[in-house]
């Protein structure tokens, strides 16, 4: 009977340290799962916290490159501006002869062209060009103007009365014994030949000359009266 007792006491022993021993191993494995869990969102956080610089750096990195586009539209419409403004500063400046028509208002003035290929009849004026000028209807003016840009009407930027005026042009033909017509860059002109009649009479058709008048001093309405002519080779 005692060994029967013993050997039951000893299996009780074995069965009390295997539970233990289990107990033991649930528990380590317990704190083991719970450290690797608490260690594992540090890690996550640890990542998020490597990518956010990343992520932040690209926003910069972006924000710096609109800034740098912003910054180059404003320069190249600066620059577009700047063109635009140096085109209407160096607009082209003309020359030419023209007969006073009269003033439409104190800043417009209506001429007809002697010379150049233009055919404009209104032009801006400031008024104090016009200032000690006196001028007239018909007589003779030497002009510098500006070629609109727009569409409107040119602008005279200089404008003096002239004693004479010397153009090249042809000899079309007689109208009659005082009156003969040129050609001055595409401009017909009739101009009072009674001092040169001589000269004129012998002229063909068409015959390249270079031809000196003036205001008629009697009437400036009156066509402008030939000085010389000369026939050119």
């Amino acid at each position: 009977m005692s060994m029967k007792r013993g050997k039951a006491t000893t299996k009780k022993v074995w069965v009390v340290v295997l539970i233990v021993a289990v107990c033991a191993l649930g528990i380590l494995a317990g704190y083991y799962m719970a450290g690797y869990l608490a260690k594992k969102p540090a890690a996550i956080d640890q990542t998020l916290q490597t990518s956010r610089p990343s992520q932040q750096l690209q926003g910069e990195n972006e924000q710096n490159s609109s800034s740098q586009a912003q910054q180059e539209q404003a320069t190249n419409l600066q620059v577009s501006e700047q063109q635009q403004q140096e085109t209407t500063i160096s607009s082209e400046v003309y020359k030419a002869f023209a007969r006073f028509d009269g003033g439409v208002d104190a800043h417009t003035v209506q001429l007809s062209l002697l010379n150049t290929e233009f055919d404009y009849k209104e032009f801006e004026i400031d008024e104090k060009l016009t200032q000690g000028l006196n001028l007239s209807e018909g007589e003779i003016v030497e002009i510098e103007f500006e070629k609109p840009q727009d569409g409107g009407n040119p602008r005279i930027v200089s404008i003096k009365k002239p004693d004479e005026v010397t153009l090249k042009g042809k000899f079309v033909g007689l109208a009659d014994n005082n009156f003969a017509e040129f050609v001055f860059d595409q401009k017909h002109v009739v101009l009072q030949i009674s001092n040169v009649a001589d000269k004129v009479s012998y002229l063909d058709e068409n015959t390249n000359v270079e031809v000196t008048f003036k205001t008629n001093p009697k009437n400036p309405q009156s066509n402008p009266v030939v000085e010389d002519i000369k026939v050119l080779k």
